[in-house]
């Protein structure tokens, strides 16, 4: 009987659920996450989006660009009110974005860390959308919401820590709360290929990075993850590789990097960081690395719908 359930289990096309260390999930945004202002002023806490060459200029540009991209697959009209959900939302800046964009959007923010809460939630009553952003605590691959709750739904470098490589708890859960013809964004780093199948070289430094970045699932493997947006009926899905737009602004980690450690000396007359800022400033150099692996990493966006009638 054992031995059925078990393959039964190894042939099911279903995510399997297993504990995540959320605890070092929390530490490290805890302890680091005020850090990512020497990336953005605004908190953007991804890589930057260069449509044209003199957006290469300005990194916030750039970075913004890329909550264009999102807020463009979703296709949010703008004179209808919609519901959207953030799934993983940072400190809440594309939820903000979305909102000074779309004036009858309401969009929920979700995360599991208590300070993204906290100062999220400042930062949108200090924008004057926090009637229309607000940000609770929730587990993204099992949230409280009901089902068919939203119009959008989206995660923008978050999906990578969800639950395995083909992040298929993330993904079910995206479709439950969709409503039906309710469109959805990914975007996110993902391997071309399982882990365990890179090079000994390659998968040292992905390691390294998920090491850094509390990434205790890993990055996600594009053709699993397609694959459970399928499983899941999704329709309409676009995969679209844009390592090389993001290229401009990965080239800003030296600068801002050497310019966070002036700044800390300054300040602090030293260099004492925690353990977790450290990884903060290790993860982004070595994904320069990582991001030269071309055969084998990509970023890419990921969009689509949920089926206006059940499949």
């Amino acid at each position: 009987m054992t031995l059925l359930a078990d393959t039964t289990a190894l042939l099911s096309t279903e995510p399997v659920s297993h504990p995540i260390n959320q605890q070092l999930i929390k530490s490290y945004y805890e302890i680091a996450g005020m850090d990512y202002s020497a990336w953005s002023k605004n908190f953007n806490m991804h890589f930057g989006y260069c449509k044209h060459w003199t957006d290469a200029f300005n990194l916030e540009k750039m970075l913004n660009r890329m909550n264009e991209v999102a807020l463009e697959k979703l296709q949010v009209p703008e004179n209808q009110a919609v519901k959207m959900l953030d799934m993983g939302c940072g400190m809440g800046t594309v939820a903000r974005f979305i909102a000074h964009r779309v004036p009858l959007a309401h969009i929920t923010g979700i995360t599991i860390v208590p300070l993204q809460i906290e100062y999220g939630n400042k930062l949108a009553k200090n924008e004057n959308v926090a009637q229309r952003v607000a940000i609770v605590e929730n587990d993204y691959e099992k949230t409280d919401f009901a089902d068919e709750s939203f119009d959008f739904a989206y995660a923008v470098e978050s999906g990578c820590y969800a639950q395995g490589e083909g992040k298929g708890l993330l993904i079910k859960e995206m479709q439950r709360v969709l409503k039906p013809g309710g469109r959805f964004v990914l975007i996110d780093g993902f391997l071309k290929r399982p882990a365990k199948q890179l090079p000994a070289f390659v998968k040292r430094i992905n390691d390294k990075i998920c090491e850094c970045w509390a990434l205790t699932e890993g990055f996600p493997e594009i053709n699993s993850f397609t694959k459970h947006l399928h499983t899941q009926g999704l329709q309409e899905i676009i995969v679209k590789e844009i390592s090389w737009k993001i290229a401009p602004s990965v080239a800003y980690v030296p600068y801002v990097t050497t310019k966070f450690f002036f700044n800390e000396v300054r300040k602090n007359k030293g260099l004492n960081l925690a353990q977790e800022r450290w990884n903060n400033v290790m993860a982004p150099a070595l994904g320069m690395l990582l991001g030269l692996c071309r055969p084998y990493f990509g970023y890419y966006v990921i969009s689509g719908q949920k089926p206006i009638t059940k499949f």
